[in-house]
């Protein structure tokens, strides 16, 4: 009986860490609401916004600087998102804090998110800069 329990018990520790394996692929793999809502707020930026995203991705590290600064130029150019008296625009401010959603009383930042899905919004707001350049 002693060795039944001593062969049955590595098979169902594996089983179990393979189904929760499995159970956080399958839970990351489904964006989350809040995620979704992040993603449409990236999509729906004005060019001044886009363009803070990107400085805000290039300051954290979680944008490669070779290739996001000359889009980040390019949308400053094209949007006048740092006007030459530094004036300041609202837009590329809120942007470059990292805020995704300023017009409800639920303020969110990228910074509500974890790393990787940081990444992931970071990587959305470099390819719509690459096609709106």
């Amino acid at each position: 009986m002693r060795y039944l329990l001593l062969a049955i018990f590595p098979a169902t520790a594996l089983a179990m860490a393979l189904m929760a394996g499995t159970a956080s692929v399958m839970a990351r793999d489904r964006a989350s609401p809040v995620l979704l809502s992040a993603q449409a707020a990236i999509d729906g930026a004005p060019g001044a916004r886009l363009a803070g995203y990107l400085n805000f991705c290039i300051t954290n590290a979680l944008a490669a600087h070779e290739t996001t600064t000359p889009l980040l130029d390019s949308l400053i150019r094209k949007t006048g998102a740092v006007p030459r008296n530094h004036s300041g625009n609202v837009d590329y401010a809120y942007g470059t804090a990292g805020v995704l959603r300023s017009e409800t009383a639920n303020v969110m930042r990228f910074t509500d998110f974890d790393i990787p899905e940081r990444r992931g919004l970071c990587d959305r707001a470099t390819r719509k800069a690459g096609s709106t350049s």
